[in-house]
């Protein structure tokens, strides 16, 4: 595994056609658009493509959009359907079994079909795929176009439905298109990396170059993004946009104002009327929070207690903000345990554990000096500028 650094080649390409791919999750698609921003300021004519529930914040940033692949949350229930699974959410293996079908076949499915007749019309010079995105990648070597994944956080496990569980299916797919796609050979040919070394996993068999970036937190506008008007110390408390349970997130609220922190909740998937009187002159509920602009405020929180996710992990330690994990699913519970073990955050298995391990957390000492020094790391990180004004040295697959 190589890393690429911008070289003389880095001013080459001229200003060119881009499209950025995401699956249609803010987990997902907000982390390319700080990267699509800067390559359209440099210049770049740049298209971004995802589902309908994240295409409209993605257009607040003047950015052309084109809808790709629907839905997360769409693609799950037709897993369901699909695999008889009534409950949810289910148990583990369960889930990982939906995850598996949702991201190796109904959503590359999708993605392929939407994008063909786009690739085939405008016949862009780069795409830039996230990684779960795996059908844009197969259309774009089905169009002939180079392709760069980009990250969204850890390289994911060899167990995660995401990228390698679903191999099969997506090896299947690349067959009908006629790809003669190897057993292991990334899609792409090279990769953009936003997780800070100390957090990363080791390669497990990824031949891609990479090209370190920055995470940079992004959202769109949202009402209610600030933080408690009362000045006092104060924590932010999400499970995100995909999984989360109302007893999770009331147990873990009340136990922070017992600490006597004001609390700002972002109810994220979980709809806003099963948390009716949970607010109180210590909690403030919203259904959803500009979390990048709540992190990088001037009165920012002094603790982030979420599921895991890897925006919101690699959100807070850029802002050098100790977390305290409550995974739920997913790749929550390898991004919790790797902010845990270098000490700039710990994990609880359930919100009964919240008050107890929030106390170390809060206080001025080893976890707070942990999370600025992993701040530190990532702010020396190449900035999407950086990476953008370097297109040449990583978006055609000569090297």
């Amino acid at each position: 595994m190589g890393h690429l650094t911008p070289g003389p080649r880095s001013g080459t390409l001229g200003a060119v056609r881009i499209l950025v791919t995401a699956l249609g999750a803010p987990g997902h698609a907000f982390p390319l658009v700080p990267l699509a921003t800067a390559l359209r300021d440099a210049g770049h004519d740049v298209t971004f493509a995802a589902g309908p529930d994240v295409l409209g914040g993605v257009a607040t940033t003047g950015l052309a959009v084109l809808p790709s692949g629907g839905g997360l949350a769409e693609g799950f229930v037709v897993a369901r359907e699909r695999l008889g699974v009534a409950t949810w959410p289910p148990d583990r293996a369960t889930e990982w079994t939906l995850a598996t079908e949702v991201f190796g076949d109904i959503l590359p499915r999708r993605v392929v079909a939407d994008l063909a007749p786009w690739l085939a019309t405008h016949r862009p010079d780069l795409v830039v795929a996230e990684i779960g995105d795996q059908g844009a990648a197969l259309a774009a070597a089905a169009a002939g176009v180079p392709c760069v994944l980009h990250g969204v956080g850890r390289r994911p496990p060899l167990q995660a439905p995401m990228y390698h569980r679903a191999r099969g299916s997506v090896l299947a797919l690349a067959t009908e298109l006629g790809l003669d796609l190897v057993e292991g050979a990334p899609l792409g040919h090279a990769s953009l990396d936003p997780c800070p070394p100390s957090l990363q996993a080791p390669p497990e068999g990824d031949e891609l170059a990479e090209l370190p970036l920055r995470p940079t937190a992004w959202n769109p506008p949202v009402p209610g993004s600030s933080p408690p008007a009362s000045g006092r110390p104060w924590a932010y408390l999400t499970l995100g946009t995909a999984m989360g349970t109302s007893g999770v997130l009331r147990t873990a609220a009340a136990a922070l104002a017992g600490l006597d922190l004001d609390v700002l909740v972002a109810a994220g998937s979980i709809a806003i009327g099963e948390l009716d009187g949970l607010a109180t002159d210590r909690v403030r509920v919203e259904p959803f929070v500009a979390q990048a602009d709540v992190l990088a405020s001037d009165h920012p929180p002094v603790l982030v207690v979420h599921h895991g996710g890897s925006g919101t992990t690699l959100g807070a330690a850029a802002a050098g903000i100790p977390q305290l994990f409550l995974p739920q699913g997913a790749d929550q519970f390898f991004n919790a345990a790797a902010v845990s073990a270098i000490g700039a955050g710990a994990t609880v298995a359930s919100p009964d554990g919240v008050a107890a391990a929030a106390g170390p957390l809060i206080a001025e000492g080893p976890a707070r000096a942990a999370a600025r020094a992993l701040a530190s790391e990532i702010a020396a990180m190449p900035s999407p500028s950086d990476v953008a004004a370097a297109v040449g040295a990583w978006g055609q697959p000569e090297m």
